[in-house]
């Protein structure tokens, strides 16, 4: 007796997902913006509410980038970003953050992660894309 066994399953390491983009952020009108604007530089875009669930669509999709939204130091947008980094170190993780947040940012070359104020300058996103 012979039996058979197949998986048809599109599991892609992380960075692979070619021009994927996941968008995690509470605010729905900054979340459709970001989201637009990816889409409009040609990027495949999933967009949740909360860094936790993003995680979730980094692993799935592999996207070459991932902007969380970060509230306040040590919520749940910066435990996913380390989370993320750690997981997937092909994905760039940026972090969108209203002040004081913003003015918190790491200095170069000490962090995986870049923190872009909001709302976000697109000029500014977009030369942080360009480097993709």
């Amino acid at each position: 007796m012979t039996t058979g066994f197949s998986i048809d399953a599109d599991i892609r390491p992380p960075g692979q997902g070619g021009r994927h983009a996941v968008v995690a952020d509470d605010d729905p009108g900054q979340r459709d913006a970001l989201a637009r604007h990816l889409a409009e530089r040609g990027f495949t875009v999933s967009t949740v509410s909360g860094g936790f669930e993003a995680l979730n669509l980094i692993g799935a999709e592999g996207p070459a980038v991932a902007l969380l939204r970060r509230h306040r130091l040590e919520d749940e947008g910066d435990r996913a970003a380390a989370l993320a980094c750690m997981l997937y170190p092909h994905t760039r993780i940026i972090l969108t953050a209203g002040a004081p947040d913003a003015q918190l940012e790491a200095q170069p070359g000490n962090s995986p992660v870049t923190v872009l104020a909001r709302p976000v300058d697109l000029a500014l996103l977009d030369r942080c894309l360009d480097g993709l």
